[in-house]
This record gives structure tokens, C-alpha cells and sequence, in this order.
């Protein structure tokens, strides 16, 4: 089974670190889901400045670059050769026809026979020009032929370019050429023509991607306040790029950055529970304080996801410095401490901002150190001040290191960070009533409450046990001068001694304070007597539970006495031959478990015993503090409590000033000293 400890850590953890990661995850109010061709339903404004590459642009100028390369060409040889050997076949083919003897001398079997060859082509219509050329005339052709043909392939020809030059074909041959050795001549070089250059695509690809690395990446600076996108016109690439650079884009659900997200709201829930436990047990302790830092934690991630990134200049006026000093006064200044911080980070992961860290960090620990005590409202003016010039400092040193020169932005954030400060004081003074009251956490004023004397129990205490009265306000005075000197709450200290002592209301002539005549403990056996003087622990539990006295103060009840033994009866008893069992004669306890539970203790002790004294002087007035305090200390009353020897020694040396101020030593004053103040009947018969 997991221990106690171990349960509250994975409880706050799991249930923390789950709350952060949903308001993390959730999609900003200010977000769009706006894609490329979408007609735009309102206007989109950029909330801050931010700078980024353009891949849009980009891709655009590096398909301008390899548009721009020259493509590579490769001329072939082999392209040329076999052309000019084909050609030579086909001359030689027709040349045969018209030189074999084989075939008879018609000219119509010559024209058909030629129509017949492989090795070219030669049409019905083109035929009879070549039969009927003079002998001469082919002679000049097939010796001319393949010149024509070398000199268009002399430039070289592209696939592109292969029909213009075929049409070229007769501007090669000579110009002295009969019209019918240009007609065959022509149709030869055409048949035999072809392209003998063509394009390298490894080469080509190279240089257009070496162009294409070459691009510098476009920078887009988008300024705070432009309009990204407008309304009622298409979004276009470059806009969405814009959009998701300032985080505007909803675009759903993100598994890597959700689980990451997750994972980080976790990890500073593991953090602040392991500190808390290790570091602040006054809030590690109780349930309602650390539902208190969860919910403040929650507030923070949930406002700055509200806010960031759509409202540059309106997350500045969020009173982030309220809940550290919300925390600071219900729960303790190092858990305020250690939740401010989570926070700061919370929004750092969700701005990417080192400003917007400082903003929410720095100024809280300074409105935190204002109201530390939280004792007057004008601790909390004083907050929001410190609030306010902790906001501007972080403003205008990141203004100044960014080199703005906005001057209306750098107004609208001062009006900002003083707003903010101002919001901070006052949501803190009314945060602490309203949380305190909610989780059950006793503040100052309610301390201030139930010091009032008028507060019904004290007026019943006063009026059905005065003396019990007087020596609550004189033990509420040395606890409240013991707790100042050793940093000590001393208002709890003295509230919690005016009401240390209520359930003697319950039977008020059993307590020697407040009898006027006989004891009704002069009749009783000791151990009875013992038990009445104990009830008044259970009577005062009582009383504070139908008053609903705070759990600090309640805790003097039993904790004045702690698990001491009522020594007079114990010891009368012994006297009187009874063998009586120590256990039937202690308090019900327990012992003090804080410092102020501890001082009232002593208070309690020292004030009664040093009252009983003879003669109050001030080395027996020592003497009795100190014998009391080593009592207490021997009996083991102080170990539950975090009181160092250091802290007794001056917790003794406070009850002593205090002590000796009350009993010092008075001038006598002789009756025959005394001016008596005639009456009105001395002064009548005077005047007679």
C-alpha cells in the first residue's frame, strides 16, 4: 500500500498536471482555422511583431533561379555518321537502279523500281525526276549530297528545331542545281536528317538546383498591428505562413506537441509538489491550501492561454502578481514562491517570450515581499505599488534592450504594467477574504475579529471570569512580545491566549483566579479535583466549536497544557497517602505542534506561577522563568513544535522584560503624604 505521503503526491500531481496540460492544449478565442484558398470571414490583426522565413516565398525565388539556368546540351557524332551512311546507301541504291543492266531500259520499270527501295524512300511522283536526270546531273547530286547534309548539321539540331531545318534542306544544296536535282536532292537530305543534339537532364538538374541553393530564404517581418489578413478576401500562402508565425492557426489537434505539453504540465506539477512537501509543510499539511495553489496555478495557465498569442498588449494588463500574493498571505510565502515560478514558466512555454517570464515572475516577488504579514489594507497598497514599479522596470528594460521606438506602445504598456500593479493589490486584499473564507484559511482580519473584546465570548469571559480574564490579556502579552522577537505569527500568538483558557466558563469558582471566598477543592479528593480542572481543556473545545473558532486558535485549547500533569492534586494526593496513577492527572494534551501553540504554553505557565510569587523581584521573576520553561522542556512538552534552544532563550529573555514592567517596584506613598480633598460639608462649615 502507498504511504500517505506518496498518495498526496500522486494525487496532486496527476490531478495538477492533467488541469495545466487541458488549459494548455486549449485552442486560444483569437485562433482561425483559415487555409490556403479560404475566403476570410473577418479581419485578422497581427497582436505582436514577429519575424520569420517565407517558405512560400522562398520556393517562389528558387523556381525563378532554375527557371533562369540555361539548359545543357550534348552534341552525339554517332547521330551525324549514321545519317551521312545512310545517305550514302540510299545514293548508292539508286544509283544501281539506274545503272543495272538487269533491268529493262522502259522507263517505267526504272520508275517502279526505284519506288520499291529500302534503303530510301522514294515517292511515285519523285521517281520519274530522278530516272530522267542526265548522268551528269546525278553525278553532281550524289557527289554534293552529303555536303548539304554536313553543313545543317553544322550548327547542331535540337529535337526543337529538326523540322526548321529540314525545311532549310534546299538552301544547302548548290544554287547551280537543276530545279530537278533540288527537288531530289532535298527530299534525300530531308529523309536522312536528325537531330544530333540533345539535352543533358543530369547536368541541367545540377545547375538548376545549384541556382536553387543559391536563394537566399526570404525573411517576412510582420509588424504589431498589420492587418494579416482581410475580410472577405482569399487567403493566400503567404497569409497562412503569417497566421501560424504568430500562433493564430487552429490547426487541431497536434499529437507530438499535445503529448509534450502533457508531458511538461506534469513534470512542473512533479516539481511544485516535491518542493511543497520538502519545503512548506504549513501548506503540504492541509488539504484546502494545496487545492488553493492548484486552482492558482490553473488560473495563471488558463489566463495566459486565454491571451497569448492573440492580445499583445492586453496580457500585460493581467494581475499576475495577485495570486503569489494571495498564496503568500493564506498559505506561505515559500509556496507562493515556488507556484509563481510554475506559472512564469506555464507562460513561457505558451509565449516563447523571456519578457512575458519576467513580467509575471519578477514583479510578484516584490508584491510578495510587501505583504508578507498582510497585518493593514495599507500593506496592500503597498504591494500594488511595489506591483506597479516591478511591471515598469521589466517593461522598459526589455523596451530598451529591443531598441523600440514606438513611443504610443511604450505608453500603452506603462498604462499597462500600472494598471496591472494596481489590480494586483486590490484583487490580493480581496482574494485573501474571499479564498480564506471559501478553503477555510483564517486571514488576519479574521484574527482581528476575534481580538476585538467585544466578540461574545470574550465579553462572557470577562464578565463570568474576570480574573481568568486578566491573566489571558497579561499571558496575550507575553506570547505576543515572545512571537515578534523569534519571527513568530504574534497575532495568532495573542488571539489564540485570549481564548486559551474559555472552557473555565463552564465552572469558573473551580479556578483560583476567580474565587472571592471558600475552595470548592478543600472538600474534593484530589483526583477529582484533578478531572475539573482537566475538563476545562473539553469545555473549551466545546465552546470553540459552537463559536467555530479557527483551527490555529483552537489548537491552544488543548495545547496550553499539552500532556502535562496537574501537579498541585498529583501532588496532594501523594501527601495525603493516596498512591495515586500519574496518567489519572494529566491533560488530555496534545502538545504544541506549532511555535505560537508553544509560546502560549509558556506564557500560560510563567504568567501563573510568577503571579503566585511572594516577592517579585526581579532575580526571583528569573528564576521562576526559567524553572518553568526547563519543566515544560523537560517533560517533553516543546518536542512536537519547531522551537529552537536559540528561540527559548529568547522567548525567556521577552517574558522577563515584560514581566519585570508589570511587577516593578512602586515609590510608597505614606498616608500623612496624601492631600486629602475636603468634602462639601468640610468646606460649608469652613466657610462658617
Amino acid at each position: 500500500m502507498l504511504g500517505a505521503t506518496t498518495a498526496r503526491m500522486y494525487v496532486f500531481v496527476i490531478a495538477t498536471g492533467l488541469l495545466t496540460a487541458v488549459a494548455l492544449l486549449l485552442s486560444p478565442p483569437s485562433t482561425v482555422s483559415y487555409d490556403v484558398g479560404t475566403l476570410a470571414d473577418r479581419q485578422v490583426k497581427a497582436p505582436r511583431s514577429v519575424a520569420f522565413v517565407s517558405e512560400t516565398l522562398t520556393e517562389g525565388e528558387r523556381e525563378r533561379a532554375a527557371a533562369a539556368v540555361a539548359k545543357v546540351y550534348t552534341r552525339s557524332p554517332a547521330v551525324v555518321a549514321i545519317s551521312r551512311d545512310r545517305l550514302a546507301q540510299a545514293v548508292a541504291a539508286i544509283g544501281r537502279v539506274r545503272a543495272d543492266t538487269a533491268v529493262e531500259r522502259s522507263r517505267d520499270q526504272r520508275i517502279a523500281a526505284l519506288t520499291r527501295l529500302t534503303e530510301v524512300a522514294i515517292s511515285p511522283q519523285l521517281a520519274p525526276l530522278v530516272v530522267d536526270m542526265t548522268a551528269a546531273e546525278w553525278d553532281a547530286l550524289a557527289k554534293e549530297v552529303d555536303n548539304a547534309l554536313r553543313t545543317l548539321y553544322q550548327p547542331g539540331i535540337r529535337p526543337e528545331q529538326l523540322e526548321a531545318a529540314k525545311a532549310a534542306a534546299a538552301t544547302s544544296l548548290p544554287p547551280a542545281w537543276t530545279d530537278r536535282q533540288k527537288a531530289v536532292g532535298s527530299e534525300l537530305v530531308r529523309q536522312f536528317l536528325d537531330s544530333d543534339v540533345s539535352l543533358d537532364q543530369v547536368q541541367t538538374a545540377t545547375a538548376q538546383q545549384a541556382a536553387r541553393n543559391g536563394v537566399q530564404p526570404v525573411q517576412v517581418q510582420v509588424v504589431a498591428g498589420e492587418v494579416v489578413v482581410r475580410e472577405a478576401t482569399v487567403v493566400s500562402a503567404l497569409d497562412v505562413e503569417k497566421l501560424r508565425a504568430l500562433g493564430l492557426v487552429n490547426t487541431g489537434i497536434d499529437w507530438p506537441s499535445a503529448v509534450g505539453l502533457t508531458l511538461w504540465a506534469v513534470l512542473i506539477a512533479a516539481v511544485l509538489a516535491l518542493f511543497m512537501e520538502r519545503y512548506a509543510p504549513e501548506a503540504w499539511a492541509e488539504d484546502s491550501k494545496m487545492i488553493l495553489v492548484a486552482l492558482s496555478l490553473l488560473a495563471v495557465t488558463v489566463a495566459a492561454r486565454v491571451l497569448i498569442p492573440g492580445h499583445t498588449l492586453l496580457v500585460y494588463f493581467i494581475p499576475f502578481a495577485a495570486v503569489a500574493m494571495i498564496i503568500t498571505v493564506l498559505v506561505g510565502g515559500r509556496t507562493a514562491l515556488a507556484t509563481q515560478i510554475a506559472g512564469a514558466l506555464h507562460v513561457g512555454i505558451l509565449s516563447g517570450q523571456v519578457e512575458l517570464v519576467a513580467y509575471v515572475l519578477v514583479p510578484a516577488l516584490l508584491g510578495m515581499a510587501a505583504v508578507r504579514r498582510a497585518t493593514t489594507a495599507r500593506e496592500f497598497a503597498a504591494g500594488a505599488g511595489s506591483v506597479a514599479v516591478g511591471n515598469l522596470g521589466v517593461v522598459a528594460a526589455f523596451t530598451l534592450v529591443g531598441q523600440s521606438t514606438d513611443p504610443v506602445g511604450a505608453a500603452q504598456l506603462a498604462a499597462a504594467a500600472v494598471l496591472s500593479g494596481a489590480g494586483s493589490g486590490l484583487l490580493a486584499f480581496a482574494g485573501m477574504a474571499i479564498f480564506g473564507h471559501i478553503f477555510h484559511i483564517t486571514t488576519v482580519f479574521e484574527l482581528r475579529e476575534l481580538s476585538d473584546p467585544n466578540h461574545p465570548l470574550l465579553r462572557q469571559l470577562l464578565l463570568r471570569t474576570p480574573g481568568t480574564y486578566h491573566h489571558s490579556l497579561l499571558v496575550a502579552n507575553l506570547a505576543e512580545r515572545a512571537a515578534e522577537v523569534i519571527g513568530a505569527d504574534p497575532l495568532v500568538a495573542r488571539v489564540g491566549a485570549y481564548y486559551h483558557d474559555i472552557g473555565k466558563m463552564r465552572n469558573p469558582s473551580a479556578f483560583i483566579e476567580n474565587q472571592t471566598g471558600t475552595n470548592p477543592h478543600d472538600e474534593l479528593d484530589p483526583m477529582v479535583s484533578a478531572g475539573i480542572v482537566a475538563a476545562h481543556v473539553r469545555d473549551g473545545l466545546s465552546l470553540a466549536d459552537r463559536y467555530h473558532l479557527p483551527p490555529m486558535i483552537r489548537e491552544m485549547i488543548p495545547a496550553h497544557h499539552g500532556t502535562s500533569v496537574v501537579k498541585y492534586f498529583y501532588q496532594l494526593a501523594q501527601q495525603r497517602g493516596q498512591n495515586p496513577e500519574e496518567a489519572a492527572f494529566h491533560y488530555p494534551g496534545p502538545r504544541p505542534r506549532t511555535k505560537e501553540a508553544a509560546i502560549v504554553m509558556l506564557a500560560d505557565g510563567t504568567e501563573a506561577s510568577v503571579r503566585s510569587l511572594a516577592e517579585k523581584k526581579p532575580e526571583t521573576i528569573r528564576a521562576m522563568v526559567e524553572r518553568i520553561v526547563a519543566d515544560r522542556m523537560a517533560e517533553g512538552q516543546l518536542l512536537d513544535c519547531e522551537l529552537t534552544l536559540r528561540d527559548i532563550e529568547r522567548v525567556k529573555d521577552a517574558f522577563c522584560e515584560l514581566l519585570l514592567g508589570v511587577y516593578h517596584e512602586r515609590i510608597p506613598y505614606p498616608e500623612d503624604r496624601i492631600a486629602r480633598i475636603p468634602s462639601a460639608t468640610d468646606q460649608a462649615a469652613s466657610d462658617r
